[in-house]
């Protein structure tokens, strides 16, 4: 420190020399006339006024400077006092709706706001309070307010799609999310997500369907939209479904079968484009594709539901021609092979579903189905005793009248009563798991008292 003060000094002393100096050196000069704002004086004496005017203004900028860097440091320090007082009333609303306690909580709130008015974090969690105690209003009044300083703050945005969404205001929903987009388009899952199931539910799947290839090509892990695969060949299939209910039979064809050959284990698909075969009068296609539904995507209702369309036809010896079809060509012959029977047991066809049945019964383990209509059968012809030997096969298997408990709090069922549930964390929620029939008694019959049996009547008439 001294050595700097010391450097300084000489500068000085340097620099007075010099003065000296050139004074000295230009004397004449300073002593000739200058005119300055119409008075005559000296040079000397204008430069010494010119000079004593600079020391003059550096020494008024040098005092204002001082005066705002310590208004600065004081309203740095006076902000800094708001922000921890708005910050400890912000916490304490926190901890009350964590607690589930949202009145007081938005109270909490409304004090961090009072101490700090733009304290943004106050601003979000006052309107998740407000949404949550319905006042849904207050909360888009509190977050689009919060947002005119805030324009590009992603939590925000979000807080205010979940208003709209929570005022069934999908409009203003939407262009929030835009917003949200346009400042995270490759990154912001939950939004496009939000945006498709917007879409969906207003029936516009064309924009469903551009959300959802948006989805994938967001820059994720491939397990973070791992969940959002199934919904393609879902809107790809209604787009479908639109066009064959617009009767635009051939186009909703074309466009069901891409959907099949795209997503061949998605069943729906191979039931409309049946539907669609069948309203363009293709009834072999109609089967074919309802026998490629069980093929490909194993799937039952395919088969059922060409069932039905033989049978609405008036034709069932088409629909046991189909099974039989079924039966040879596929590796899966049991399920094929149990329709038919049932088929055979509904057109009185007894031996033949008979027969089908026990050739299932020795392919399986147990089955509960195949035994009810094994004794079925044996009733409808009158061996009642091969009938009730089925009946009770049929109550060991499935064991319908087997007592459980169930809890009132959650549906969990045991086999043995407990004095606590491990799933809902409450005690004494086990109850018998009755039937309604045994609950729901028929009240006791009431005395008739005499003063209700009219004697008058009674003795007149006799």
């Amino acid at each position: 420190m001294r050595q700097k003060t010391a450097i300084v000094l000489g500068l000085l002393i340097l620099a007075m020399i010099g003065l000296v100096t050139v004074v000295i050196q230009n004397e004449a000069v300073l002593k000739q006339d200058f005119v300055l704002l119409g008075t005559k004086m000296h040079t000397a004496t204008a430069m010494g006024l010119a000079l004593l005017s600079g020391f003059v203004a550096f020494a008024l900028w040098a005092i204002g400077s001082g005066i705002a860097r310590a208004l600065r440091r004081l309203m740095r320090q006076l902000r800094k006092n708001s922000e921890r007082d708005a910050e400890e009333k912000y916490l304490k609303g926190l901890d009350a709706a964590l607690g589930e306690r949202p009145l007081e909580a938005i109270n909490h709130f409304r004090r961090a706001l009072e101490a700090q008015p733009d304290y943004l974090p106050a601003l979000l969690k006052l309107g998740e309070a407000l949404r949550r105690t319905g006042r849904t209003e207050e909360a888009i009044e509190l977050h689009r307010r919060a947002q005119a300083g805030h324009p590009s703050d992603l939590p925000l945005l979000y807080a205010l799609v979940d208003d709209y969404l929570a005022a069934s205001d999908h409009e203003r929903a939407k262009k929030a999310l835009a917003e949200i987009l346009r400042i995270q388009p490759k990154r912001a899952l939950h939004a496009y997500r939000i945006l498709r199931e917007l879409y969906i539910k207003e029936g516009n799947w064309k924009k469903a369907l551009e959300a959802q290839e948006r989805i994938t090509e967001l820059r994720i892990m491939e397990e973070e939209r791992a969940s959002d695969a199934p919904y393609t060949p879902g809107i790809l299939y209604q787009q479908g479904a639109d066009l064959l209910a617009q009767e635009k039979r051939g186009e909703a064809i074309a466009h069901l079968e891409k959907v099949r050959q795209g997503h061949p284990a998605f069943v729906p698909t191979y039931i409309k484009l049946a539907e669609a075969y069948l309203l363009d009068g293709q009834e072999e296609k109609a089967t074919a594709t309802y026998l490629e539904g069980f093929r490909r995507a194993g799937s039952t209702t395919c088969l059922l539901a060409m069932e039905k369309m033989f049978l609405d036809k008036g034709t069932p010896e088409e629909a046991i021609a189909a099974y039989q079809g079924a039966i040879a060509s596929t590796g899966r012959k049991m399920i094929p092979k149990f329709l038919l029977a049932v088929l055979y047991y509904r057109l009185e066809v007894m031996d033949k579903a008979e027969q089908l049945l026990r050739e299932i019964d020795g392919s399986v383990r147990q089955s509960g189905l195949v035994q009810y209509y094994l004794g079925r059968i044996r009733e409808r012809r009158g061996d009642f005793a091969q009938a009730c030997a089925r009946y009770r096969e049929v109550i060991r298997i499935l064991r319908p009248f087997e007592m459980v408990y169930v809890c009132n709090s959650c549906g969990e069922k045991i086999p043995a009563w407990k004095d606590f549930c491990p799933k809902c964390l409450l005690w004494g929620t086990w109850v018998p798991d009755f039937k309604d029939e045994l609950i729901q008694e028929l009240p006791e019959a009431g005395p008739v008292y005499y003063q209700e049996i009219s004697w008058g009547r009674s003795s007149s008439a006799r």
